[in-house]
């Protein structure tokens, strides 16, 4: 069902109506008493220095219900509302002063549970009693296990304007399995997103969407990769790491620029309480990491990294002759985050960040290229590198407005070339500017504004054997959007969250609007229903290529998406959480090849993508997290012309996507085992990729070419066949030893560690004439590493 503009703007005002003439059925509470009547001070047990910051909850076990006026479900939502503490399931939490300092206000007289769900710091509870006229006063004394997790906690109460986002905290995934390590590489293990192959294992493919389909931010500021080659680490260090947001989709207007999912990294303010550094070393590269106050609300974090891979592959190819290194490959990365709070109202960050992949090898037998392309026809080369300077100021202007900007400038480079056939050299400054302003008009209703502009101007050069080179100077590609919404509350436990966004595409001299509209209803203990439908696009994929003179199509419009999804949440005792969610997504004026021959674009294929989400998800609790993830599902693509040999193929006909993965399933868990011990697993059920079959192996056709001397694959019917299913078991051990502030820690990461048993396939070599082949797939990967923190 796609939502027509008079329909929406009839119900969006119908809504808005609506509450405007019932003010006293949304905002209908008593006030309750504002008065602490609960405090107390958080300290670190082994230096005694106050944790600011820290994470406090509070659980009324048996309130004293009788005085008052409305339903105690009511009362609570009320007391979440009062400014410094927030709803949170059956509870309220707060966080720490920068002396360690907390308190609740207006809790009713009875018995209350304290809990301190903090990163790093062994679990305590306490349970006090709330008596009438009368404050209680405690002081905690927190155990640390580690020094560099930070976590970041969504409240349920809070508004939600993102009916479908993931929230990952650092705690939740710095000993994922399979991961190295590295937290960002997490969200490739949640529903929605699609398993990397060896091809391109840096992927983040949502929901069947397309390669380029998925946007990366930082802060509110788009970063052009995630990964470093290979994917095996993250381009953002994740001792600097705050958290990770996965919007699979149905995303609200603040987002736009693409029509897949998006995936924003966090940056987090040094620590307060006292300088800390991180010495991070493992098989493939070593981190350095310092945090602290500067006095006068100033905080410094910065981190840097330098990969040992290039080492690595020295010692391995020393004996080859077929493959040599150039120049040994390796990447780096560092960030720098400079924080200010003015005033508890007002708070400023710097934050640098660059990252940059270089190899070079030699393939003395592959010397088939074009001089004209590249005279080391026999080399592979890549080079790519960015930087970004990142301004932001989130301001509390009083008690109805609050404003967030963001502002950027940076650089991006990228060139190589490939064995004489392919060469690239592109580079240019980028500019960001966001700015979101948000309007409490009623507690009921809040309206929001704001701008999302990214500018580049590149120089490039693309050279592609057997066509001309194409040369552009000072060449601009701009996305400026802007939007507005609305935050509705006509019930209590009702949002409705409609809006429009419009992007105009400089570049392209088009532009498009999107309506969009999402839903979240929290009916009572713990279920909470969600719905969302809306209209997005992006500029043509991919950037440059697509509509390049040469070698793309320049008049390509815009290509266009609708997403609909429907979903349900339940959360459940012990920090047990379910949601399930399904969707159906399409999209229109997909670039795609003019003819098999021709490397010009046309804006005339179709894509849909549908399926059903879960994930079964259990917060730190009892020495225990982890999740189960399971989507199933499909993505197709609707071509204009035959993409492969035409057995298959006509025009209206869905065939299947090269990254269509029907089922993928992720079990993921870590134990606390005592003693600084814990261990973790992970498994993965894939199933295979699509894949064309060759004739000569499945019927015996064979095609002799007698002009090369040599055998010609005969192809089946494209994408008809599936690579076996994938299955990878993960594994995880780590051991940490507190002395003192000090904290050594070493973990042992396996990396398909089913390779022995069973290593799954991700694709076939075949023999002369292709009546045999052989399975390749990833090698086992073993990762050990240490850590100190001090």
């Amino acid at each position: 069902m796609m939502l027509t503009r008079p329909g929406f703007l009839a119900w969006m005002a119908l809504a808005l109506a609506g509450a405007l003439a019932f003010p006293r059925v949304a905002a209908a509470t008593t006030a309750p008493d504002a008065r602490v009547n609960l405090a107390g001070k958080v300290l670190e047990r082994n230096t005694e220095a106050p944790l600011a910051g820290a994470m406090v909850k509070v659980v009324m076990v048996a309130p004293d219900t009788t005085s008052l006026t409305v339903p105690w479900a009511q009362h609570l939502a009320s007391l979440g509302r009062i400014d410094g503490q927030f709803g949170d399931d059956d509870g309220l939490v707060t966080y720490a002063d920068s002396n360690g300092q907390f308190g609740f206000r207006g809790l009713p007289t009875g018995r209350v549970s304290l809990t301190f769900p903090n990163a790093g710091f062994a679990p305590i509870a306490l349970t006090e009693t709330i008596r009438p006229g009368e404050r209680v006063d405690v002081t905690v004394r927190l155990k640390r296990r580690q020094y560099n997790t930070q976590e970041i906690v969504v409240f349920g109460d809070r508004p939600e304007q993102e009916v479908t986002r993931v929230s990952l905290s650092a705690l939740e995934v710095q000993t994922l399995p399979g991961t190295g390590g590295d937290a960002i590489r997490s969200v490739q293990a949640l529903p929605g997103v699609a398993r990397p192959t060896m091809a391109d294992p840096g992927a983040v493919i949502v929901r069947g969407s397309g390669n380029y389909d998925t946007r990366f931010l930082l802060d509110g500021i788009d970063i052009p990769l995630l990964f470093h080659f290979g994917g095996v680490k993250s381009t953002y260090n994740s001792l600097g790491l705050g958290g990770v947001d996965l919007y699979p989709g149905g995303f609200g207007v603040r987002y736009g620029g693409c029509i897949g999912g998006l995936v924003e990294v966090k940056g987090r303010p040094a620590r307060a309480n006292g300088w800390h550094t991180t010495v991070d070393a493992g098989l493939l590269d070593a981190s350095v990491h310092a945090e602290g106050p500067l006095g006068r609300g100033l905080g410094l974090m910065v981190t840097a990294r330098r990969s040992f891979i290039g080492e690595l592959a020295e010692a391995a190819l020393a004996d080859n002759d077929d493959v040599r290194l150039a120049v040994a490959p390796w990447y780096a990365d560092a960030v720098a985050r400079l924080d200010w709070e003015a005033h508890p109202d007002h708070r400023l960050f710097l934050t640098f960040f660059g990252a940059r992949d270089r190899l070079s090898l030699v393939t003395p037998n592959a010397n088939t290229g074009s001089p004209e392309v590249s005279e080391a026809t026999d080399e592979v080369e890549l080079d790519l590198s960015f930087s970004r300077y990142i301004l932001g100021y989130d301001a509390q202007l009083g008690r109805r407005v609050r404003n967030e900007l963001r502002a950027s400038a940076g650089r991006d480079r990228n060139s190589g070339h490939l064995l004489g056939e392919f060469r690239f050299d592109g580079r240019g400054p980028v500019f960001s500017l966001r700015d979101d302003l948000a309007v409490t008009w009623r507690p009921w209703l809040v309206s929001r504004v704001g701008t999302d502009l990214i500018y580049s101007e590149y120089d490039y050069e693309v050279k592609l054997a057997g066509y001309p080179a194409s040369r552009l100077t000072d060449k601009e590609f701009s996305d400026l959007g802007t939007y507005a919404g609305l935050d509705l509350r006509p019930l209590p436990s009702l949002l409705v969250s409609p809006g429009v966004r419009h992007d105009y595409y400089h570049h392209l001299d088009k532009s498009r609007t999107g309506l969009r509209a999402s839903l979240r209803w929290d009916y009572g203990e713990g279920r909470v229903l969600t719905a969302s439908a809306g209209d997005y696009n992006q500029a043509p994929r991919p950037i440059g290529q697509s509509t390049d003179p040469v070698y793309g199509n320049p008049d390509l419009p815009p290509t266009t998406a609708r997403h609909l999804t429907l979903g349900h949440e339940w959360r459940f005792d012990r920090g047990w959480s379910l949601k399930v969610e399904g969707y159906y997504n399409t999209q229109d004026d997909v670039p795609a090849f003019a003819d098999t021959n021709d490397v010009n674009f046309l804006p005339d294929a179709r894509a849909r993508m549908y399926g059903l989400e879960l994930l079964l998800r259990r917060d730190q609790r009892d020495g225990f997290r982890g999740w189960l993830a399971c989507s199933v599902g499909r993505s197709e693509r609707q071509f204009a012309r035959d993409p492969g040999d035409g057995i298959n193929w006509s025009p209206g006909t869905w065939l299947a996507h090269d990254v269509d993965q029907p089922v993928h399933l992720e079990a993921t868990g870590t134990w606390d085992l005592g003693r600084g011990w814990s261990f973790g697993s992970r498994l993965q059920f894939v199933t295979g990729v699509p894949v064309t079959p060759l004739l000569s192996y499945t019927a015996g056709q064979f095609e002799f070419d007698g002009d090369t001397g040599n055998y010609v694959p005969v192809e089946g019917a494209y994408l008809s066949d599936r690579v076996e299913p994938y299955v990878r078991v993960d594994l995880r051990v780590d051991w940490e030893m507190v002395r003192g502030s000090t904290v050594w820690s070493l973990y042992l990461d396996l990396q398909n560690a089913n390779y022995f048993a069973y290593n799954s396939p991700e694709g076939y070599t075949y023999n002369y004439d292709y009546s045999e082949r052989s399975p390749y797939g990833w090698i086992f990967l073993p990762s050990l590493g240490a850590r100190v923190e001090f």
